[in-house]
């Protein structure tokens, strides 16, 4: 079949996660830990294009290792979008005239956090049979508890784990746990990746970068004037977002939550100018959507 290439997948894949995912700033992890950034995976996944690129990836690094499964799921919430995402894709592949005859469709399932007290009592949801091979999925490893949970309701169901994909890899002991255990991971990016791309964009930008990333923005002093030269119809409205931000705070008709978010948002926008393949169209497009927001 013909596919892009695994490179240009993880390539596509880190410019989406670092526009739309990834976050600097003090915030809790579910561990309770505190971290210095956060990766909401599901800016991607649940998005229409980044939810393509993830099926895609997962589907094409499975042909090219040629790694054998029936089924696809995880551990409900991270891993329900991927999974169904790649069945449907799967689906579409298996019609084409070129798929190989090996090529199987996959059944998507979803692992719940505990046993349902009612019906079947079943961790498993969605057509899972015993037997099935399976590929556990999830978009943002940490220890490896989420994916080790799902791979362990499969085996406990009678399947096998064939594979463990993830779309971030923390670099905080999951793949290691994960090895320890015997399973095979395939991470789509690293930390670190991002860190880079985050590094580089504080150096186009410090002063824009900084100020949006503080702890107490200074929404009515934001330096557009930096971004002004290299996109000049972006930077007027975005300092018209800010000034709207800015008003509704003052208004109290956003909280310091949504005004956190809504700082992320407007760097989302301003990473989007640099690195979308769209570029500023593609700005423009997220900085109408806050403008709409803060009406």
């Amino acid at each position: 079949m013909n596919c892009p290439a695994l490179d240009e997948l993880r390539h596509k894949l880190l410019l989406w996660t670092y526009i739309y995912s990834y976050r600097r700033g003090s915030f809790i992890l579910s561990s309770g830990r505190r971290s210095s950034y956060y990766i909401d995976g599901k800016q991607v996944t649940m998005a229409p294009e980044g939810l393509g690129l993830t099926a895609q990836y997962i589907l094409t690094s499975l042909q090219q290792r040629h790694i054998q499964a029936e089924a696809i799921g995880g551990l409900t919430l991270g891993a329900d979008p991927i999974a169904a995402g790649a069945a449907v894709l799967s689906h579409v592949w298996a019609q084409r005239k070129e798929a190989p005859p090996s090529f199987t469709p996959l059944a998507s399932f979803i692992v719940r956090k505990e046993a349902k007290g009612h019906g079947t009592r079943s961790r498993i949801e969605g057509p899972f049979y015993r037997g099935m091979r399976a590929v556990i999925v999830d978009d943002v490893l940490t220890t490896g508890a989420s994916v080790l949970a799902a791979a362990s309701a499969v085996e406990e169901a009678g399947g096998s784990v064939s594979a463990i994909y993830v779309l971030v890899d923390r670099l905080e002991g999951g793949r290691e746990n994960i090895e320890k255990a015997g399973y095979l991971l395939d991470a789509a990016m690293s930390r670190h990746a991002l860190e880079e791309l985050q590094e580089e964009m504080e150096r186009r930008y410090p002063a824009l970068s900084g100020a949006l990333q503080a702890e107490e923005v200074p929404w009515e002093k934001l330096p557009w004037e930096e971004l002004q030269p290299h996109f000049p119809s972006l930077a007027p409205l975005l300092k018209e977002v800010s000034q709207k931000a800015a008003a509704a705070g003052k208004e109290n008709r956003l909280s310091r939550a949504e005004l956190e978010k809504t700082a992320g948002r407007i760097f989302s926008a301003v990473k989007a100018a640099v690195y979308h393949p769209n570029g500023e169209a593609e700005a423009m497009r997220l900085a109408r959507l806050l403008q709409k927001s803060l009406d």
